[in-house]
Formats: C-alpha cells, structure tokens, sequence
C-alpha cells in the first residue's frame, strides 16, 4: 500500500489493500491476459523460483512476511538504485522536469468553456515507473519519501483532477467526470513491480482528491471501480514489441539424421524465431499482443493497432 502514516510518508504495503475487498487483486490484474501482472526483473530471483521474472505477482508475495519487498525508488538503497539504473535503465525524473513538460502539454489555459475537453484529452506516460508524471504523490528522486500537497502535485492526471474538483461542485457530477479523468490517463511499464506501485499511486491518487471533496473516503465499491479503470489504463507492456514483455517464442527443435543409403545424415537444430523479432516488424510478433479498452466505445483493441494506424 502506498498510505499514510502519522507524519505523511510514504508507506508502500500492500497487506491493506487485500484486507479491502479484491482491491489488490484487480490491481495485480493483466487484462489482456487475464492473470496477474509478472515480475519482470530479476531484482527478487535470489528470493525463489516464485520471484523470477516470467512468474506472476501473487498476493502471498508481496503482503504478511513479504509485505516490504516492493518499494518505491526513493526507499530502496543506494545500491539497488544504482544496479537498476545500470542494468535496467530505469531513471526517475525529478519532478520540476516533469512539471514543465506537462505544462507544455497543454493548449492553454483551462477555462469554464473547455474544462470538460482538457478532462477529456487522452494522454500517455511511456514506460511509466511509478507514474509520476500521471501521479506525482512524492517526488521519486528524493531522499525524503513524503506524500505531496495536492497543490503542489504535477501529474497530468493531478492536473485533470484539480480541474474537476474547481467546476463539478455535486457529488454525483464530480465522481463522473472523475473517471473520464482517469479513463482519459494512460501508461505502460515493462517491471511489474513499478508497475503495480504506480497502479497504487493512481488508486491513492482518487481517494486524496475524493477526501479532500469530501471530507471523506470513497466507498469499497467506487474504490474497486476506478481500480477496475487503472488496471485496463496502466498497464504491462514490451514498448518496442506491444506484446506483453518476454513472451515472444524462439524455439529450437533437433531434428534427428535419417539413415540413408549413404550412410547416416547429422543431426541438426531448427530455428522457429519469432518473425517479428527477426526481422523487426511490430506487426509480426509471436508473443500476446497488449489489449486497452476503448472507454468510449465500451470495447478492447490492441495497442499495437492504435500505435500503427496512427
């Protein structure tokens, strides 16, 4: 879980979250694939074949005894920030990098007239971390892992946010124009475990703005719906193949010599590589394409087909 605690740092365990209805399981969830999002890393393999990289995050390993072992980047150490940087290229950008970047995003500014269609407006983090230019809770780069103001948030979906709680005064008008906020806010990440931190984000991300509205927590079933919403919208993907990571096949088969009248042939090896890994083509790969649902239409298409048809 990404919480609270008395003096507003940050706390990621997740034992809250299982406790809360099927909040964690729809937030571990792949729905192109129906099962739970994968490790993605071999950062935790030293911890069992359970935690190797193609394996699934289940509940049983991120809560109870093993409720630490996914944190965010400002709480891991210096080591393990620096081998994830080297070998995983993940870097944090510091948050007034990200401000100026989604201020130049917009197209001016937001007025009573074209709120609903800045709340509207699809929007993107590629290979998203933790999300902070959706969300920015806290700032990744720093050393003192607190929870942000919600004023001095700089995410776009903080942006889409503060736009609907400034025009949508009744509960039920707010709520709606809440999820096309979050409906309208995309991400993908191939390691899952940024992967399923920046999905809390986001849910903790509602329930701040929703408090702040309101005076107090949305209910389980609202909660599970805009989980519902992050789950499809934040999502595990390869983003050079639009497939979801390491599931491209490259068999090898030995085919055995035949005796012949000329004695016996040799063994060889036949390659089956995956067509769109040989030969770079993104529309040939034979790993499981990434779905997103088109909320407007009610239905899912592949990303690969958005990102080609465009």
């Amino acid at each position: 879980m990404i919480g609270y605690k008395s003096d507003n740092m940050i706390d990621i365990r997740e034992d809250h979250l299982l406790e809360k209805g099927d909040l964690l399981a729809l937030l571990q969830r792949d729905q192109t694939t129906g099962k739970n999002i994968i490790w993605g890393t071999d950062s935790y393999s030293s911890r069992g074949e359970s935690f190797s990289p193609k394996r699934q995050i289940r509940p049983s390993l991120i809560t109870g005894i093993y409720g630490k072992v996914i944190q965010p980047r400002a709480a891991k150490s210096r080591e393990e920030q620096i081998y994830r940087t080297r070998e995983k290229a993940e870097v944090f950008t510091p948050l007034h990098v990200v401000k100026k970047m989604n201020d130049l995003c917009d197209k001016g500014p937001v007025t009573k007239r074209n709120w609903q269609k800045y709340v509207v407006e699809k929007r993107l983090e590629i290979t998203c971390g933790e999300a902070p230019y959706i969300s920015s809770r806290y700032d990744p780069v720093s050393d003192f892992q607190k929870v942000l103001s919600l004023k001095s948030r700089v995410g776009f979906l903080d942006k889409k946010m503060r736009v609907v709680s400034l025009y949508c005064d009744a509960h039920k008008e707010w709520v709606a124009w809440a999820k096309i906020a979050f409906q309208s806010s995309y991400g993908y990440e191939w390691q899952g475990d940024n992967l399923l931190i920046a999905r809390e984000n986001l849910l903790y991300t509602f329930i701040d703005f929703y408090k702040d509205n309101f005076n107090r927590r949305p209910n389980l079933k609202l909660q599970q719906e805009i989980a519902e919403i992050i789950s499809w919208n934040i999502f595990q993907m390869d983003g050079l193949r639009c497939v979801i990571p390491m599931s491209c096949k490259h068999e090898k088969k030995l085919i055995r010599g035949n005796i012949t009248i000329f004695g016996e042939e040799s063994d060889r090896v036949e390659k089956n590589e995956c067509m769109g890994c040989k030969y770079g083509d993104i529309k040939k790969h034979n790993g499981k394409y990434v779905k997103v649902m088109d909320w407007n239409e009610g239905k899912t298409q592949r990303f690969v087909d958005i990102t080609s048809n465009n």
